[in-house]
């Protein structure tokens, strides 16, 4: 009997053996220490880091100057401590700077040296001078063909709604967290609201883009934005004569004395106004670059490319494009009139809008890639049209984080291109 209970017992403690859940095991604690990401702010801008190994790289220089940037973000591991906090400014001259992080259970540390790059020129207008044609080309003070990328403002016009961005802020956050390095002012003309009712309120609103762009080291193009403007050669020749005056000694400036001529004559009509206004302005400013719309709304660039005006030099010639209705038959076009030997300029050109996938935007950019053609995006405003950076509301001073599909895609293009 005593041997059945101790065999009972036995085989009692197996099968409660066998029966037991078995618990797997928790996963490794992980002791090594590592960096996930920083970004750095300037003015409100993100710069985003690349981290290699134990090397942090800004993805696009800090302007020129820039002495001190702030830790905006910083993220370890789990169970990490880092030697950095947001809000901690960093010292420029101090760089590399290194960061260190420490695993809380093992104790181990990596040390990460942080790279801060500011760009070496003070300003791209600075770096490239006072631009001019050559041939079908536009190059800058050493003769280097060079395009330039950014934003052209909405109409002035009062109580259109996009004149609340005409502000010095605006075009501040552009050059720095756009990196644009031209911006257009469209002051309105005819149309309600425009300079012909009132015109020191529209005339103010383009010395304002005007001053900011100098201020900070970029293009600017003085447009008289009409599509009748023929009819206006008086006044045109009035304000041209008065913005000479007042800027033609700066290298920033390029004067645009006719956005959008509708379906007129090239050499009955377009060609004398254009004559007329060009001879005014070089009365005062010489040298500095005027662009000339062409008719069709800047798309029958063959016209001129036929008929170029000769009574004065550094003269180029506007095309537009609208990804919806323009593609290539109007790049063919402008092609060719790249061949006859004037020099293109697209002072306005739009993507298809609510979406960053247009494939004809990218072939037209390439197409500016390759012909060295600078171009600005219309348009710096809140509007509820496919063609608008900003959703609604968005600040009139930058800082803008409300961007359209439109504005997205145009950020992306502006902020790569070569500077």
């Amino acid at each position: 009997m005593k041997r059945l209970h101790i065999l009972l017992a036995l085989f009692s403690f197996a099968f409660l053996g066998a029966c037991k859940e078995e618990v797997p095991p928790g996963p490794a604690l992980n002791t090594e220490p590592k960096l996930n990401y920083v970004q750095l702010e300037y003015k409100g801008s993100t710069f985003n880091t690349v981290i290699s190994g134990n090397t942090i790289t800004q993805d696009r220089d800090l302007p020129y100057g820039v002495t001190s940037v702030k830790v905006k973000a910083i993220s370890v591991t789990e169970n990490n401590t880092v030697t950095l906090k947001a809000g901690d400014a960093l010292n420029v001259a101090a760089s590399p700077v290194t960061i260190t992080v420490k695993n809380n259970t093992s104790g181990k540390e990596a040390v990460y040296s942080l790279e801060l790059r500011t760009r070496s020129y003070a300003s791209v207008v600075e770096k490239h001078g006072l631009l001019h044609t050559s041939g079908n080309k536009i190059v800058d003070k050493n003769d280097v063909p060079v395009s330039f990328a950014g934003n052209s403002f909405f109409w002035s016009n009062v109580g259109w709604g996009g004149e609340k961005y005409y502000t010095a802020e605006a075009v501040s956050w552009l050059a720095i967290d756009w990196e644009t390095t031209i911006v257009r002012a469209s002051m309105g003309v005819d149309d309600d609201g425009g300079y012909l009712d009132y015109p020191e309120q529209n005339k103010n609103r383009v010395k304002t883009l005007v001053d900011a762009a100098i201020d900070e080291g970029v293009y600017v193009i003085i447009d008289w934005h009409s599509h009748h403007a023929e009819d206006y050669q008086a006044e045109a020749i009035a304000f041209f004569t008065e913005m000479a005056t007042l800027y033609g000694s700066n290298d920033h400036v390029i004067y645009e004395i006719y956005n959008e001529p509708l379906q007129i004559s090239w050499g009955g009509t377009l060609k004398p106004y254009a004559e007329a206004v060009i001879t005014a302005i070089r009365a005062v400013d010489p040298d500095n670059m005027i662009i000339v719309g062409t008719p069709e709304w800047s798309q029958q660039v063959d016209k001129p490319a036929a008929d170029p005006i000769t009574i004065s030099d550094n003269i180029a010639y506007t095309l537009h494009f609208y990804t919806k209705y323009h593609q290539q038959w109007l790049r063919d076009r402008a092609t060719a009139a790249l061949n006859s030997g004037i020099a293109l300029f697209i002072t306005e050109w739009g993507s298809i809008g609510y979406t960053q996938n247009d494939p004809e935007t990218d072939k037209w950019i390439e197409w500016c890639r390759t012909n060295k053609i600078s171009h600005c995006n219309w348009a710096v405003n809140d509007k509820a049209e496919e063609w608008s950076i900003l959703r609604a509301g968005a600040s009139p001073t930058g800082g803008w984080s409300e961007l359209t599909e439109a504005g997205l895609l145009t950020k992306k293009i502006v902020r790569g291109w070569e500077k």
